[in-house]
């Protein structure tokens, strides 16, 4: 699916396209998105210009894909998440609900680089519910960011970072706690 943007009709219950694609209700697709086979997009979702949703990867009711953003096959995106521009999601990779994930973020799931058997899982980053990533930061294969846990910008994430831990630098090194001030329940 390509070209002009594509909103759902809110008093349509949402679309469901050839090759398994479902696309929920108030849903608006940006010009130029590509949308491959057995893509679901949940209801009141957001895709940008020139985002690219892979095979069977799962976009969660009012989560946000950003302009230019890549999204590999099988990735998991939470109801309400954000994920801004420029951003690539790496297959294997699971972001729970309410997750920020600021501008020009890369995942990785091979250590190896292509130098392992082909039956050799690969392993995304988990990202747990309401997590922030901070601009330019990039999580390597298999890291866990616990719920409520803050990254900063243009951090390199090589070790798992625990709930409400604050991680920073190259490589990440978690620094403090998240303050009780800042936890989401408390910006609703």
């Amino acid at each position: 699916m390509t070209g002009a943007a594509l909103t759902s009709s809110e008093r349509a219950p949402g679309l469901l396209l050839g090759a398994g694609v479902r696309i929920g209700a108030d849903v608006l697709i940006g010009g130029h998105a590509i949308i491959h086979a057995g893509v679901k997009i949940g209801d009141g979702a957001r895709v940008g210009d020139h985002a690219q949703i892979r095979d069977r990867a799962k976009v969660g009711p009012g989560a946000t894909v950003g302009s230019f953003t890549s999204v590999d096959p099988g990735v998991e995106i939470g109801a309400r998440a954000s994920v801004q521009t420029r951003c690539y999601l790496t297959a294997g990779t699971v972001i729970e609900e309410d997750v920020f994930i600021g501008p020009g973020v890369t995942f990785a799931n091979d250590n190896t680089m292509d130098r392992h058997p082909p039956e050799t899982p690969l392993r995304g980053p988990v990202l747990r519910r309401a997590c922030r990533v901070g601009a330019g930061a990039v999580l390597c294969p298999g890291v866990e960011i616990g719920a409520e846990a803050f990254v900063a910008a243009g951090a390199v994430v090589v070790d798992d970072v625990p709930p409400r831990g604050v991680a920073m630098g190259v490589p990440a090194r978690v620094v403090r706690e998240v303050p009780d001030a800042d936890l989401l329940e408390r910006w609703r």
